[in-house]
């Protein structure tokens, strides 16, 4: 761990991506000194020039129980206000939010029944419709059987989708093409009955609505429209744009309402620009990639979080900047490279019409980061391949 005579007010984890990074961006703008904390010394942020101190931890994946031992030296040496996980760390640090909370440090997360509930795909479109949200016709299959029906009563195509996923592993289209690949599909993507939803695949744009909410009471709102995703059947967005829709933000709000949520979201929905129907898809009951995006639109969710977190409240921000553009760069590219061919060998590249106002993961201002991440990529494709 890295020394500090500054006042820590902020400390954030798993830094090692464009999330992380984002928000070491949003709270440093507001004159905040922030210890950054990564299990991997080329984590994006661990090279930005915005982070006051730096420490290095334990990969929760690898040892939850090490995790937290390094989350309490950090406390100890740094003394923050705050701690804000900024990724699925977010979980182990709920399920020791009473161990963590002994120190005084302020943790503006949700329960961990809640998080995990949200979270889950199998029990999240149960959440959504009963707080009265669409949701596309779905079923937890309990064999092959189900699937087999399910699709002769609904048709094609449909998503096969594990409980517990991100950035869109564990997904999978299937069409009339593909679907006796079903067994392999189950076997490779190692799906276990009872433990994945198979879903209508439902047609239109894919919206994202980000919300600070304190303990069920909306205080912040913020929706984006994608305009490029990395995988072409869904996934992490690597281009999108700042917008509006009360349709999806009253379902978003309604949503995380009806289980009095704590903290930051972002529910993910398909939306019919022409017929004005809408179906939730997913919640990230956490910070998202597209953070970035609300951001440098005008809504610090951060800093709103660091402010509730210190204060028990925050004053409502809703209204931003509309039609602004951000892309992830790097993941802009490689989503291009791999679309360039449909399967079927007919060009398929759509290029983008609207200019770049930001991008997620460079900033001139401080660009170390940017091929620090670049690097970090590289290196583990490199160790895979040995």
């Amino acid at each position: 761990m890295n020394s500090t005579n500054d006042k820590i007010n902020v400390i954030i984890t798993n830094g090692w991506d464009r999330i992380a990074y984002n928000i070491l961006r949003g709270l440093s703008k507001e004159n905040l000194k922030v210890a950054f904390g990564t299990d991997n010394l080329l984590g994006m942020g661990y090279y930005s020039k915005l982070a006051a101190a730096k420490f290095i931890h334990h990969n929760y994946k690898i040892s939850e129980i090490l995790f937290i031992e390094d989350l309490v030296k950090a406390f100890s040496k740094f003394k923050p206000d705050v701690y804000i996980p900024t990724g699925e760390e977010i979980f182990a640090v709920s399920r020791n939010l009473e161990l963590l909370s002994k120190s005084g440090v302020k943790i503006p997360v949700s329960d961990i029944n809640t998080l995990e509930k949200l979270n889950n795909k199998t029990i999240s479109f149960r959440i959504a419709e009963l707080a009265g949200l669409p949701v596309p016709e779905t079923i937890i299959p309990k064999n092959e059987k189900d699937i087999i029906e399910f699709i002769n009563k609904i048709g094609f195509p449909v998503i096969i989708k594990k409980g517990w996923s991100r950035s869109a592993e564990g997904v999978c289209k299937v069409d009339n093409k593909s679907v006796d690949e079903i067994p392999s599909i189950i076997k490779e993507y190692n799906l276990e009955y009872g433990k994945f939803i198979v879903q209508k695949f439902v047609k239109g744009e894919t919206y994202g609505v980000s919300v600070l909410m304190n303990k069920g009471e909306v205080r912040s709102v913020f929706t984006h429209k994608r305009l490029r995703e990395k995988i072409r059947t869904g996934g992490p967005s690597t281009l999108r744009m700042s917008t509006t829709n009360s349709l999806l933000e009253d379902y978003a709000v309604k949503l995380l309402g009806s289980i009095k949520f704590h903290g930051v979201a972002m529910i993910e929905f398909k939306y019919d620009e022409k017929t004005d129907n809408a179906w939730f898809i997913e919640c990230n009951p956490r910070f998202w990639g597209s953070v970035g995006l609300a951001i440098n639109s005008g809504v610090n969710f951060p800093y709103l979080l660091y402010r509730m977190a210190i204060d028990g409240d925050v004053e409502s921000v809703k209204n931003y900047k509309k039609g602004v553009v951000v892309e992830w760069w790097l993941g802009d590219k490689i989503a291009q490279l791999k679309n360039f061919l449909s399967f079927n060998g007919n060009l398929k590249i759509k290029f983008n019409s609207k200019s770049i106002d930001y991008f997620d993961d460079f900033y001139k201002e401080d660009p170390l980061p940017f091929f620090a991440w670049i690097y970090l990529l590289i290196r583990r494709k490199l160790v895979k391949l040995k």
